[in-house]
């Protein structure tokens, strides 16, 4: 369910208006669900490129007269273990956390709308 739902009517919109709003909610949600499918498809991949004989950091894949190319790209890097410095050393830890806001335009499916105003 949507909480703290304050709308404008759509009748108080223009069609711009209107037309911006809805590209968004549907572009974000198309975005979603594709970084989620893609997610799966990475798992997938993975024992293919490792088994790949000779081994390789390149593959191509040949599909219904069109072929695709996927390179696998592995780096490394130092990360800041945050939780282990907060446990380790509290005081310190407290001392720089800052405040902070963050502003989000998250999209409502048509659903929760006509059930928020119930």
């Amino acid at each position: 369910m949507v909480k703290n739902l304050k709308a404008k009517t759509l009748t108080k919109l223009s069609e711009k208006e209107n037309k911006l709003g809805y590209s968004y909610a549907k572009l974000k949600l198309t975005i979603k669900k594709y970084k989620k499918q893609l997610e799966l498809l990475q798992d997938e991949l993975k024992p293919i490129f490792e088994n790949s004989k000779p081994r390789t950091n390149v593959l191509f894949f040949h599909y219904k007269n069109e072929i695709a190319g996927i390179q696998e790209i592995q780096s490394s890097f130092k990360g800041f273990d945050v939780t282990k410095f907060r446990d380790e050393n509290p005081k310190l830890y407290s001392k720089y956390l800052v405040d902070k806001t963050r502003l989000e335009y998250k999209p409502i499916i048509q659903d929760e709308v006509l059930n928020a105003k119930q």
